[in-house]
């Protein structure tokens, strides 16, 4: 994708306002965009998660990559103003609002792109979102022959009740994989500019290693810069799909100022590496077209297990020549 389309892209999802159980704007400017691509079709679940796929052929699906459309912000409630999402207590009134309607997020720029960073009132999770229409826009321009989904999720900042709803009335074949695409505190070693993180799990659980196995893969063969980490500072959707027994895996965005607090003190814009987040958009283009061409059989677990079973094979040989010792010394 040419550099300017994908800073436009970016900017106009992320300078949409949004807030927990208020992310309609989100949704609205989503189906906007989702509408330009010829092979995606959009559909909403009764809670009003949004469900797109783009299908071109008759590829079996593998993936479904996951982002939420909310953020920690205020909300008006029986006549007062209450704050949804995780931030300090003593940080909430130390910055102006700006309200929409019955919701208000910190007064803080909608997006600023900056010697190759990011700054934004909403990166966690909005930059997610954007990288799934991203990721159609590639697909679209290179005419890939493959079904992918993307899964954009409501009031995951307040305990995951989009993914859990979503879980529960699962609307996608059983065989998929939910990938959620997170913005995420640096942890585990992972840092910004390094490139997406692939994670191997979250402060809950770990995830799918089969899934992992094919991102890690897709990563390395095209030379994306990528890292992999437990990112354990705290939980996102894959834990909400994986206890539900929804498969899951994830990778993160490594995110400065996460839910908008920097280290010290205040309120200010989140922000996120722009490289990383193209790279983002690179690795889950490749793992969709992957796994779109390859066979069952050429997967990431069957080709490491082929890899062992030829480790074995060579090494037989010395297995063999040293049964006579091993009974002698075992049996003595």
């Amino acid at each position: 994708m040419h550099h300017q389309t994908f800073v436009s892209l970016f900017r106009k999802v992320l300078s949409t306002p949004t807030a927990p159980f208020h992310e309609y704007h989100v949704a609205k400017k989503l189906r906007e965009m989702l509408a330009e691509f010829p092979d995606v079709t959009v559909s909403e679940d009764p809670f009003g998660n949004l469900i797109a796929r783009y299908r071109r052929g008759r590829k079996k699906p593998h993936l479904a990559f996951a982002a939420h459309m909310d953020h920690p912000g205020w909300i008006k409630h029986r006549g007062v103003n209450e704050f949804l999402g995780w931030v300090p207590k003593e940080r909430l009134d130390t910055h102006p609002v700006d309200w929409f309607g019955n919701f208000g997020m910190w007064k803080l720029d909608p997006f600023r792109l900056e010697n190759g960073i990011i700054h934004s009132r909403v990166c966690d999770d909005l930059a997610g979102c954007a990288a799934i229409l991203a990721m159609f826009h590639e697909l679209t321009e290179k005419k890939v022959e493959t079904t992918v989904y993307g899964l954009f999720t409501r009031a995951e900042e307040v305990g995951f009740h989009g993914a859990v709803k979503m879980a529960k009335q699962w609307p996608l074949p059983k065989e998929i994989c939910f990938v959620s695409l997170e913005c995420s505190a640096p942890r585990g070693g992972a840092e910004q500019g390094s490139g997406p993180a692939i994670r191997a799990g979250d402060r809950i659980s770990l995830f799918h290693d089969a899934t992992t196995a094919e991102l890690v893969d897709a990563g390395t063969e095209q030379k994306i810069p990528f890292q992999r980490a437990l990112l354990d500072g705290g939980a996102c959707e894959a834990t909400a799909m994986n206890l539900y027994g929804i498969p899951a895996a994830g990778i993160s965005l490594i995110l400065g100022n996460y839910h908008n607090c920097p280290p010290e003190k205040g309120i200010a814009e989140e922000n996120i590496y722009l490289s990383d987040a193209k790279n983002l958009v690179k690795l889950i283009t490749a793992t969709t077209i992957r796994m779109a061409e390859r066979k069952p059989s050429d997967s990431s677990k069957a080709n490491l297990r082929k890899r062992l079973e030829k480790r074995m094979r060579e090494h037989a040989k010395y297995d063999k020549a040293s049964l006579a010792d091993w009974e002698k010394h075992t049996k003595q």
